[in-house]
């Protein structure tokens, strides 16, 4: 009886944990179009949290890049290198300068930097793997499970 008892608490905290309510909390590769162009972001659907987006401006085909991250030099203004690769790949390394800032709403250090969409970009958002943020000497791993079929709209809004 115990052991029947001992398993049912198991199974209702099991289902607990791995419900849709839950799922609802993981961060996923979000893509869709905006009016001024379309954005690919790693979020928690429907919150505010967002680890790293890029959003494409239609006019001038640039992408502005943001990334959620406290580096050691974490004031307002900083420039830091920023580099983005796929871990175990060589080809498709893409660097570029990010400024920080502190927002004030949620006290979360923010880095933003501008790039083009060119092939290195292309081949990190199209052939998964796991995406490697490398920034101040500190490196942040993002999974990119889904993340071709999310950044089409941003592939096809912002040719090269």
């Amino acid at each position: 009886m115990k052991n029947a008892i001992r398993t049912a608490a198991l199974l209702t905290i099991l289902l607990a944990v791995h419900s849709p309510a839950n799922a609802a909390d993981e961060y996923k590769w979000i893509g869709q179009v905006t009016e001024e162009g379309a954005s690919l972001s790693y979020a928690i659907p429907e919150s505010d949290a967002i680890k790293i987006d890029f959003h494409c401006e239609r006019k001038t085909r640039k992408i502005v890049v943001s990334f959620e991250h406290e580096p050691k030099t974490a004031k307002d203004g900083v420039r830091l290198a920023t580099r983005l690769s796929v871990r175990g790949r060589e080809a498709g390394t893409l660097d570029l300068v990010m400024t920080g800032q502190r927002l004030e709403f949620d006290d979360k250090f923010l880095l933003q930097g501008e790039i083009r969409m060119g092939p290195q970009l292309r081949r990190i958002l199209a052939e998964g793997g796991t995406l490697v943020v490398e920034v101040d000497g500190q490196m942040e791993e993002i999974p990119l499970k889904s993340v071709a079929q999310a950044a089409r709209q941003l592939l096809a809004s912002c040719p090269g």
